[in-house]
């Protein structure tokens, strides 16, 4: 990361919270809840397979939709799969609001991230997130994370700007901080981040290995793929400034 960064857009899930700790097992409980609800609970693991949990591993695969799709999409494919799902205007607010619930409550952060963010902060950055979650989810998890005076803006895939791998949020973050594309680096666990991030323009995509993505499926849309978002501040030591 080289000394032309001013600001830094973190994707959410798999960036600031371990994935497979957090999200995993939220997923599999809503689906097992809807379909005790609708008295069919065997239909769960056909509905989990299509959208990317693996049922031998126990772990959702890279680059899917559970992995990295917005909840309107993941519902929309389960209903295809049954169509005695409810209707989509109420599946998709009782996911999310099931999601954020769960997820507040199972949240596995990656280290201290408010010392990591009053770093970045202290050297001039302006930080934002982005996530395909729901806006208001992401305003909860932040707040939950102690960052939300530290954060100075906030977009999920229902704000109006698109979701990732588009770069529409990418955007919206450089225009409400007054910056360039080329001075703000993307951070993100997964191929839709990095590829939002290169859409953007952004100056710098890097890739971290808290999500569900392994290295090597990263590495050719980053420009470097780290353990974790706190190797961000030797990485701004290591480069001229």
């Amino acid at each position: 990361m080289s000394g032309h960064i001013r600001g830094i857009v973190f994707d959410k899930d798999g960036t600031l919270i371990h994935f497979e700790r957090t999200w995993t097992p939220v997923f599999v409980e809503s689906a097992e809840a809807i379909a005790r609800a609708i008295g069919r609970p065997h239909l769960a693991p056909s509905w989990l397979e299509a959208t990317g949990y693996d049922t031998a591993s126990g772990r959702v695969r890279p680059d899917s939709l559970l992995a990295s799709g917005t909840t309107d999409v993941v519902a929309a494919r389960w209903r295809a799969l049954s169509p005695e799902l409810p209707a989509l205007d109420t599946l998709v607010p009782w996911l999310d609001a099931f999601w954020e619930r769960r997820v507040l409550e199972l949240l596995a952060p990656v280290g201290d991230l408010a010392g990591l963010f009053d770093d970045l902060i202290g050297r001039g950055l302006r930080l934002g997130v982005a996530t395909n979650d729901t806006e208001r989810a992401a305003h909860a998890t932040i707040r939950q994370l102690g960052l939300t005076e530290r954060v100075g803006f906030v977009v999920g895939y229902d704000s109006g700007h698109g979701a990732k791998p588009e770069p529409g949020m990418i955007l919206a973050f450089c225009a409400a901080m007054g910056l360039s594309p080329a001075e703000v680096a993307m951070i993100g666990d997964s191929p839709a981040d990095l590829t939002a991030g290169r859409a953007a323009g952004c100056g710098r995509v890097i890739g971290v290995l808290t999500g569900t993505s392994p290295e090597a499926l990263l590495t050719p849309l980053a420009d470097l793929v780290v353990a974790d978002v706190h190797a961000l501040p030797t990485l701004l030591e290591a480069l001229p400034a």
